[in-house]
């Protein structure tokens, strides 16, 4: 039986209905196809994607790029539960080289200087957290760490490896002072609506770390040669919000959230691999920190 899909015929960011087609490509298609059964390893029945198709436009008021047919409710279960290879997604944190730390470290030692206060007296809530690996960063520097996730096999690896863990959001308001958010937004039929009730959890003048993929060029390449695999920021299924660093600015300014810059992390041993960071971060990328108004 085919999962069912729901149509976004407004943008996410801006709510216009006009947009422009960069791409569609039915399932059925046998690149396509084939691209998903080698992906999810055989754990999608191609039949069930049948009379869907791949979609991404670019919205002509404020630039987002977009899947604008996406699973529904129960089809975005049944992909994050029994689709994803949830024993894959654990191997590569378990085996992650120094290199992964050293970017968490990197992370939390910037929300340090940000939050202008000591670890022990800052709470975070690490939103769309896996399985904890983050968290037990933060946790390591001192902080008060509360983890959400919606998959119930990282939920209970997280709370294995002594990360405190929440089911749904807290009723109470403007608890934390950072909301971190890594490799989230993309994935969220709404990420306006989300990202204003996560807002409604920081304290006045809280921070709320964005990490996404980097969506820079895949207009024009989807335009001009079509989707390919290695188009990483508009994966089929999943990566249904394609954010440039314009558009999550301007998403955030929506929630009441400013730009800021971290202080600078650099050191005499690596000088020039620090300062092509830094450029990349404060200028270019879609990794950005971010403060409540």
């Amino acid at each position: 039986m085919p999962v069912g899909f729901q149509q976004r015929d407004r943008c996410p960011l801006c709510g216009s209905s006009s947009n422009r087609l960069l791409c569609d490509i039915p399932y059925s298609d046998q690149r396509l196809a084939n691209f998903v059964e080698q992906f999810y390893r055989g754990r999608v029945a191609l039949q069930t994607l049948q009379s869907a198709s791949y979609r991404v436009v670019l919205c002509e008021e404020c630039d987002f790029i977009y899947q604008d047919s996406i699973l529904d409710e129960k089809g975005m279960q049944t992909l994050y539960e029994d689709w994803v290879d949830h024993e894959q997604s654990l191997q590569r944190k378990q085996t992650a080289n120094s290199q992964r730390y050293r970017q968490y470290a990197g992370q939390v030692q910037a929300l340090v200087g940000l939050l202008n206060q000591r670890p022990d007296q800052s709470r975070i809530l690490d939103f769309g957290m896996g399985w904890g690996y983050w968290s037990r960063m933060a946790q390591a520097y001192g902080f008060d760490v509360v983890g959400f996730e919606l998959s119930n096999q990282r939920r209970e690896y997280a709370r294995q490896m002594g990360v405190k863990v929440i089911e749904k959001l807290p009723a109470s308001v403007a608890d934390f002072d950072c909301v971190y958010a890594n490799q989230v937004f993309e994935h969220l039929p709404d990420p306006l609506q989300t990202l204003v009730d996560l807002c409604q959890q920081l304290k006045p003048g809280g921070i709320v770390c964005l990490r996404v993929p980097d969506g820079r060029g895949v207009a024009a390449r989807l335009e001009q040669r079509g989707w390919s695999p290695e188009l990483e920021a508009v994966h089929p299924l999943e990566h249904i919000n394609c954010f440039t660093r314009k558009t999550l600015i301007s998403f955030a300014a929506k929630a009441g959230l400013k730009p800021v810059n971290p202080p600078l992390r650099l050191s005499w041993g690596s000088l020039w691999d620090g300062v092509r960071r830094e450029v990349a971060d404060r200028l270019l990328t879609t990794h950005l920190f971010l403060r409540r108004q």
